[in-house]
């Protein structure tokens, strides 16, 4: 009871219900399963599913992204997978991205040296100069 305590992060699940609405920045220890509406900053250490029903406006950044709603906005993670009914609007930065049969990706995927998700709004990004052989 009083003996030392060990902290769980990154266990459980947090659920976004169909009728609940966000709007702010929301920072996540655990995973995340959106069935209803989010607009602004998600930042979690887990990964982050957005049901056919959910929808993130925003800027997201997880482990692990898998889009079966829709998603509008910039997104950093290490994996993307958009379903068959999932829909991504944006800038992307992955390091691999699956998408399915139905599926759909509107937008740019970026690579680690143009981090547009990184810059202050209005600061251009700087593209480095290629060298032909």
């Amino acid at each position: 009871m009083f003996g030392k305590k060990t902290k769980t992060s990154g266990s459980g699940l947090t659920y976004i219900s169909a009728d609940c609405r966000l709007k702010g920045d929301l920072v996540l220890e655990s995973d995340c399963m959106v069935d209803g509406a989010i607009e602004g900053t998600v930042t979690a250490k887990g990964s982050v599913i957005i049901e056919q029903q959910g929808r993130v406006e925003g800027e997201l950044e997880a482990s692990e992204v898998r889009v079966s709603g829709h998603f509008k906005g910039k997104l950093k993670c290490s994996k993307l997978s958009i379903t068959a009914n999932g829909m991504v609007d944006g800038e992307v930065l992955s390091e691999k991205i699956e998408i399915f049969e139905g599926g759909q990706f509107i937008g740019t995927r970026l690579k680690e040296e143009v981090l547009r998700l990184d810059k202050p709004k209005g600061e251009e990004p700087q593209l480095s100069e290629v060298k032909s052989a």
